[in-house]
């Protein structure tokens, strides 16, 4: 049996990536998921209600996934990536719905 010492410096990583890069990801999987199901007409707060229920869960599972990854830049990168295509996802689909 291995025994790791506990490298605080790479914990802390992994916490603010899991708290902070979730927190974005799901933040921008929220907005895109609202204005998508809007733009196909079901009511803004039946579509809220309903992704951020399932928001909960993502940010849950990405902080979970956050420490299983082997590689930390790739947990920032998906992250980090994922949250700005959602972003922009989110604000094309709002201007085409205020359009």
């Amino acid at each position: 049996m291995k025994h790791h010492t506990l490298r605080w410096p790479a914990i802390t990583a992994r916490v603010a990536a899991g708290v902070f890069g979730g927190y974005a990801f799901t933040w921008g999987f929220a907005a895109a998921g609202v204005a998508a199901l809007v733009g196909l007409g079901v009511e803004y707060h039946d579509a809220e209600t309903g992704v951020l229920m399932l928001a909960f869960l993502l940010f849950l599972g990405l902080f979970l996934w956050s420490f299983t990854a082997t590689s930390l830049l790739h947990v920032w990168t998906v992250l980090a990536g994922g949250a700005a295509l959602l972003f922009t996802a989110a604000w094309a689909i709002q201007r085409a719905i205020l359009a």
